[in-house]
């Protein structure tokens, strides 16, 4: 679980977000944009209460409640990155994008259910093997990855969000 939940936090928080950013709300250039996302998720971690490692010896409890966790902070970066307004070209992509990190914080009731029924084994193997990501958000986030790099947008951790880019089907 640890391995998943730490890619989806490096995926949205990165060294440029600030604990509250102020994001711009007019309509973005191409490096007022990437900037924009960059500093989008600046302070979640810490507003949900994961800026620090889950222990090996966590309840399905605590395990449970660091993925609900997990999702709020999920949602709140989805909010915060639909209210920008990218440059014509990469619109698409960013929709995609928000879709996805929304659609990821609901696939992850499937882990929280799990852990809820006391089956951690259960949630791990989601979480671990990444059956957990449903088709449609693999899809959104890969989709949306793509455009980013054909259009040369170098977003910091992009590549680290919940599923990898297949570097050869593109």
């Amino acid at each position: 679980m640890a391995v998943l939940i730490g890619t989806a936090l490096a995926g949205c928080g990165g060294p440029k977000g600030g604990e509250n950013p102020v994001l711009p709300r007019g309509q973005l250039d191409k490096t007022g944009y990437v900037a924009a996302f960059e500093a989008s998720a600046g302070g979640l971690a810490r507003r949900f209460g994961l800026t620090e490692e889950l222990g090996s010896g966590a309840s399905a409890a605590e395990q449970a409640q660091r993925v609900e966790h997990l999702q709020g902070l999920l949602r709140a970066w989805a909010d915060r990155l639909a209210t920008l307004h990218p440059p014509a070209e990469a619109v698409r992509a960013h929709e995609r994008f928000v879709a996805g990190v929304r659609s990821f914080a609901t696939d992850l009731d499937r882990a929280r259910d799990a852990l809820a029924r006391g089956d951690e084994k259960g949630a791990q193997r989601l979480l671990d093997t990444g059956a957990v990501v449903s088709g449609p958000t693999r899809d959104d986030l890969v989709a949306a990855r793509r455009r980013f790099h054909e259009l040369g947008y170098d977003i910091h951790n992009l590549d680290k969000t919940p599923v990898e880019t297949p570097e050869s089907a593109g």
